[in-house]
């Protein structure tokens, strides 16, 4: 079984348990809790996401990537591009480097995240997130649940991606037992 079976596994088996909500609302403070011990501790440093130029390309002043596994751009394709983006790798069941967790991009981050998706040729897209968070849109406007291809070009050569886009509880609410 390769690693996208393995996922899609795992997200069919969430969907119908429908996890118990208490449980899950105790999951998540938790992990609020150890990322604020984290960033506070320096467990994991975060000095690329603070240098002055990286700063607004960060969409949430307390969700930095760390440094030790942050995702580092080295296609450059302007002078005004840089090395870095609010990304990290995430382990998986084939490595360390399987996954890249990022933020939705904002309008000035928008050709970063797509130099991303080029240059580590990502397979496919998941967008767990709100379009609308705290009466702001959150980033580009996206139906409820769509499953579509998007096709990426750079100069001559062009992929197409599978794109999933899930709504899910929007960043700054904790869920509780009633969802």
């Amino acid at each position: 079984m390769d690693q996208r079976e393995i996922l899609l596994q795992n997200l069919e088996r969430a969907q119908s348990k429908k996890l118990n909500r208490e449980k899950f609302a105790e999951e998540f403070l938790k992990l609020k809790r150890q990322s604020t011990k984290y960033r506070s501790d320096k467990i994991y440093p975060t000095a690329a996401s603070e240098q002055p130029e990286n700063i607004k390309k960060n969409r949430y002043k307390d969700i930095l990537p760390f440094d030790h596994s942050r995702v580092e751009l080295s296609l450059i394709t302007s002078d005004t591009d840089s090395h870095y983006i609010n990304a990290n790798f995430i382990k998986g069941v084939y490595g360390p480097r399987a996954y890249i967790a990022t933020q939705g991009p904002l309008p000035t981050t928008v050709i970063d995240f797509w130099r991303m998706i080029w240059e580590y040729e990502v397979l496919i897209v998941v967008m767990a997130c709100m379009e609308f968070e705290m009466g702001k849109e959150a980033e580009e406007k996206k139906n409820e649940y769509v499953i579509r291809r998007l096709k990426v070009t750079l100069n001559e050569a062009s992929v197409v991606h599978p794109h999933q886009k899930h709504q899910i509880l929007p960043r700054q609410t904790i869920p509780g037992p009633s969802l």
